[in-house]
């Protein structure tokens, strides 16, 4: 048998032969952990996601982002360009030659890009099918008188129209309900754009089937004066065929519409949609407002 002092002697003359042979033997190290190429990863991580987060956050009030669309090609760009952004952070963080930091970065950029792609398609989904108004039929058209009412605005007050007309035209707008977001930016939408609508004649009130106390609330969260009539037992929006039924016990909703009405009671222009939130711009409404104030309005010889 060998002693302890020969098998050493023989590595250590087996060690210097395989450096003469090829070279000098580099001890196996620890790969670099590449801070900028990590940094990189996260930060991309964190911009996808918050384009995807900003997105879900904004568009309910947002024109920029496709709000009055049919079909929010804004919104869908913006969630697309997250879902790049993902797909590179992911590459960046599969670049890492750490083992450890490489399963890391890349597990925390392949997970957040996960729920952004599976965000955005139920994004794009509920958008496309989860906003369709049920079928419905509209009993008023162009040239018609609109009905005659007598509603409860927030504060109780009755409405009794034609009788409280205000101006040349009014601007009547149907809306969901208080429950609704795209409502809320309906409403103020109108609020923002009514001192313009009073200076070009027209006056402007929003029906809904909410509760008269419902309405209050609606009008003081969003620090609204337009007023906010309550058709909760459907006596108008009923017999227009704007009133959703629901077969789960919710309450009945009205279905979105918009009628410009000029000072004999008929009206002169009307939009409603497939869609929900698919509403007409401020720029629409005024646009449509002095079509029929203007035409109303003395000419000069």
């Amino acid at each position: 048998m060998r002693s302890e002092g020969e098998a050493m002697d023989a590595t250590a003359a087996a060690s210097e032969s395989d450096a003469e042979a090829g070279g000098a033997v580099e001890p196996i190290g620890v790969p670099p952990f590449q801070p900028l190429r990590a940094v990189a990863a996260l930060l991309m991580t964190a911009g996808g996601f918050g384009i995807y987060e900003w997105v879900l956050l904004h568009f309910w009030s947002s024109e920029s982002l496709g709000i009055h669309d049919r079909v929010p090609w804004p919104a869908y760009v913006a969630i697309a360009a997250a879902v790049v952004v993902m797909l590179a952070a992911i590459r960046t963080a599969m670049g890492i030659r750490s083992p450890h930091a490489k399963l890391g970065f890349s597990l925390l950029a392949f997970l957040a890009g996960a729920a952004v792609g599976i965000g955005g398609g139920r994004f794009a989904g509920y958008t496309l099918r989860g906003t369709l108004n049920p079928p419905f039929k509209l009993t008023i058209a162009r040239g018609d008188r609109f009905p005659s009412f007598a509603l409860p605005d927030q504060t109780g007050k009755i409405r009794d129209w034609p009788a409280t007309a205000d101006g040349r035209a009014t601007l009547i707008c149907v809306y969901r309900g208080d429950f609704c977001p795209f409502s809320r930016h309906e409403i103020a939408d109108l609020g923002a754009i009514r001192k313009e609508l009073r200076q070009d004649g027209a006056g402007v009130i929003a029906i809904s089937t909410d509760p008269v106390e419902r309405s209050r609330m609606l009008s003081g969260w969003l620090h609204s004066d337009v007023p906010l009539l309550s058709d909760e037992h459907e006596t108008l929006l009923g017999p227009l065929g704007l009133v959703q039924h629901h077969r789960n016990g919710e309450p009945d909703n009205a279905i979105p519409a918009w009628f410009v009405v000029d000072a004999s009671g008929r009206v002169r222009w009307l939009f409603t949609s497939r869609y929900y939130r698919e509403l007409p711009t401020s720029a629409a409404l005024i646009a449509a407002v002095r079509s029929v104030t203007n035409s109303g309005a003395p000419r000069s010889p």
